[in-house]
C-alpha cells in the first residue's frame, strides 16, 4: 500500500504539472480509495473531493459517480446521513448513464450507509450488486458483496447458506489473488463457524484474517478481522485476551477517524463484555460511554440498544439488579423495534436475551425463574435454528439451574 501511495504521488506530481485532464481527476479518486484502506481519512476526503471538482468541469461523469460513492465512504464515520446521501447520488448517476462498473460497488456502499431500519433495503442492494457483478465478471466486487451477503445471512440465522457462500467467495478470491478479500473471506467463514461452534477452526480463520491484513497495510481488514477475533476470545471465555483485542483495536482506531465508524464500532462494541466478566466494571463503563456518545450523535439505533444492553450487564454485575434488570427491559423493547429476531437473531439472542436472563437467575426472587425461562426459552429457538451448538449448551446447563 505505501509503495503504491509513493507511485501515485509521483504520478500526481506530473499530471499536475499539465493542463487539466480525465486522468488526473481519475489520479484523485484512486488516492482517495487508497488513502481510505490505510486510514488516511482526511487525505482520502479531499483527494475524492478535488476529484469530484476536476470531473464535474471535465464531464467525466463515470468518475464524478465512483468519487461520490468513495466520499460517501469516507465521510461516514462523522456524518451517516450524508453519507448515505452520496452513496444514493453515485448508484443514480451510475444507473442513469449505464456505468455498471461503477454501478456495482456503489450498490455495495450505499448499503452499507442505509440506517439498520432499512435492512431490507439494504439486503436488496447488496444482492443486486452481487448479481450484477457476477454478471459483469468483476470478480474483486463480487467476492467483496458476496462477502457481505455472507454476513447478512449468519446474523440473521442462515448459517449454513452463511459458510457456503463465504466459503465460495474466499475460494475465488484465493485464486484471483486478492489480498483484501482473501482476509474478508477468512473472517466471514470465521464468524460462520463461530456461530457454528467450531471454535478452534474460526480461531484460525481470524488469525489468518489478521496476518493478511496486516502485512498488506489493510486497515479496515486489519480492524474488522481483530474485531473478529475478540469475538473468538470471549466466546471462548478466554477473556483477558478478548480485552486485549478490544484494547488493541480501539489504539488503532482512535488514530484515524474510524473511531467513529458505525461499521466497526458496532462490530466491537460486545467486546466490552469481556471487561465486565472480568469485573473490570469501571473499564467497561468508561467504554460504554464512549460508545453510547457516538450512538447518540450519528443516532446509530443498533449502537444504542448495543449501549444500553452493555450498561445493564455492569449493573448485573455489580449487583444493581433493579437498575439492571429496567435497563435489560428497555433495551429489549429496543431490539424488538429493530426487529432483530429477523435480521440480526444471532447477537440478539447471545446478549439481549440469554444476558438478560443471567440477572434474574442471579438475583433469585419471587418470579424471576420463570422470567428467566421465558428468556432462555426464546434463545434456545433461535440457537436452535441457527445451529449454534455452544450457545445451545450454555442455555441448557442455565436452564437446569431453574429446576435445581
Amino acid at each position: 500500500m505505501q509503495q503504491s501511495d509513493h507511485s501515485l504521488k509521483y504520478s500526481l506530481s506530473l499530471l499536475e504539472a499539465r493542463p487539466e485532464s480525465v486522468e488526473l481527476a481519475r489520479l484523485y479518486s484512486d488516492r482517495a480509495w487508497m488513502q481510505w484502506y490505510v486510514g488516511d481519512y482526511d487525505t482520502a476526503r479531499s483527494s475524492a473531493e478535488k476529484a469530484i471538482e476536476l470531473a464535474e468541469r471535465l464531464n467525466a461523469q463515470d468518475i464524478v459517480a465512483d468519487s461520490y460513492r468513495i466520499l460517501g465512504v469516507v465521510v461516514r464515520p462523522r456524518d451517516p446521513k450524508r453519507a448515505m446521501e452520496y452513496g444514493e447520488k453515485a448508484l443514480k448517476i451510475a444507473l442513469d448513464n449505464n456505468f455498471l462498473e461503477v454501478a456495482v460497488p456503489a450498490y455495495n456502499n450505499l448499503a452499507i450507509s442505509l440506517p439498520i431500519r432499512e435492512w431490507r433495503r439494504r439486503l436488496e442492494c447488496f444482492e443486486k450488486g452481487h448479481e450484477l457483478a457476477r454478471r459483469i465478471g468483476d470478480i474483486w466486487n463480487q467476492c467483496r458483496i458476496g462477502g457481505n451477503l455472507a454476513y447478512v445471512a449468519m446474523w440473521s440465522g442462515n448459517t449454513d447458506k452463511a459458510l457456503s457462500l463465504a466459503e465460495e467467495n474466499l475460494a475465488l478470491a484465493r485464486k484471483a489473488g486478492h489480498l483484501s478479500n482473501i482476509s474478508l473471506g477468512l473472517s466471514r467463514v470465521g464468524y460462520a463457524y463461530l456461530i457454528l461452534g467450531e471454535w478452534e477452526k474460526s480461531e484460525r480463520c481470524m488469525q489468518e484474517a489478521v496476518s493478511i491484513s496486516q502485512h498488506s497495510g489493510d486497515f479496515q481488514q486489519i480492524s474488522h478481522s481483530t474485531a473478529g477475533l475478540g469475538w473468538v476470545l470471549l466466546s471462548k471465555g478466554e477473556y483477558g485476551k478478548a480485552a486485549e483485542s478490544f484494547e488493541q483495536l480501539s489504539g488503532l482506531l482512535e488514530k484515524t477517524e474510524a473511531e467513529r465508524d458505525l461499521v466497526t464500532l458496532r462490530m466491537m462494541s460486545w467486546l466490552v463484555a469481556a471487561y465486565i466478566e472480568l469485573g473490570k466494571t469501571e473499564k467497561a463503563d468508561s467504554q460504554i460511554d464512549i460508545l453510547r456518545k457516538t450512538a447518540i450523535e450519528t443516532a446509530d439505533e443498533l449502537l444504542i440498544v448495543a449501549s444500553d444492553t452493555l450498561k445493564a450487564m455492569v449493573l448485573r454485575a455489580q449487583k444493581k439488579w433493579d437498575e439492571s434488570i429496567k435497563l435489560f427491559e428497555k433495551s429489549l423493547q429496543e431490539w424488538e423495534a429493530l426487529d432483530a429476531r429477523r435480521w440480526y437473531g444471532y447477537p440478539f439472542a447471545r446478549m439481549g436475551l440469554y444476558e438478560h436472563a443471567r440477572v434474574y437467575l442471579e438475583r433469585d426472587q419471587e418470579g424471576d425463574r420463570g422470567k428467566a425461562h421465558s428468556l432462555l426459552n426464546q434463545a434456545l429457538e433461535i440457537f436452535e435454528k441457527i445451529g449454534a451448538k455452544k450457545d445451545i449448551e450454555k442455555v441448557i446447563a442455565k436452564k437446569k439451574l431453574l429446576t435445581a
